[in-house]
């Protein structure tokens, strides 16, 4: 196939024209935005007192979470795991009404206001946990889904070679 060198032409001027008015070629990735979160991350994370006691049951909540998530994969545990995940994806649904409540009433149960407006707080304590697990489920699940198409499919192929087998 020959392509025309009149239309080749022509996107090239309307490429050129675009670029120009769009200033393409001035984009320059701006990583301040980042590097701010990242620092304000950082900072969280070494102004928390760790081992106030309502923060190690989170972090104990979490980590019997993952542990259910590689039982319940092993021993196929379908339902109780789906409840799981629809619990986790409940509570990372309702972390901002959480985080609004706690930040009401954090002198009813920690020393420092830890939860923002923003929901950094809450975001790296409970929604990037919990979001994780939820992902951990699904890599189990398509995991096994996989594990269950492959079988099905060999049995298929053997039963197909026995019938062919009966049929010389």
């Amino acid at each position: 196939a020959v392509v025309s060198t009149q239309s080749t032409g022509s996107f090239l001027n309307y490429f050129n024209n675009y670029k120009s008015i769009t200033f393409i070629e001035n984009m320059e990735p701006d990583l301040g935005d980042f590097q701010d979160t990242q620092k304000m991350f950082w900072d969280v994370v070494n102004k928390t007192d760790w081992t106030e006691w309502w923060l190690v049951s989170v972090q104990t909540f979490h980590v019997l979470v993952f542990c259910f998530v590689i039982v319940s994969h092993r021993a196929n545990w379908h339902l109780p795991s789906a409840v799981t995940f629809l619990f986790l994806l409940t509570l990372m649904y309702f972390a901002q009404t959480l985080n609004t409540l706690a930040a009401q009433n954090y002198v009813q149960f920690t020393k420092e206001q830890y939860f923002d407006s923003d929901g950094l707080f809450i975001t790296l304590i409970l929604l990037l946990p919990c979001a994780l697990n939820c992902i951990l489920f699904i890599l189990s699940w398509l995991l096994q889904s996989w594990t269950l198409m492959v079988d099905l499919k060999s049995q298929q192929a053997k039963r197909y070679a026995a019938s062919q087998k009966k049929d010389k």
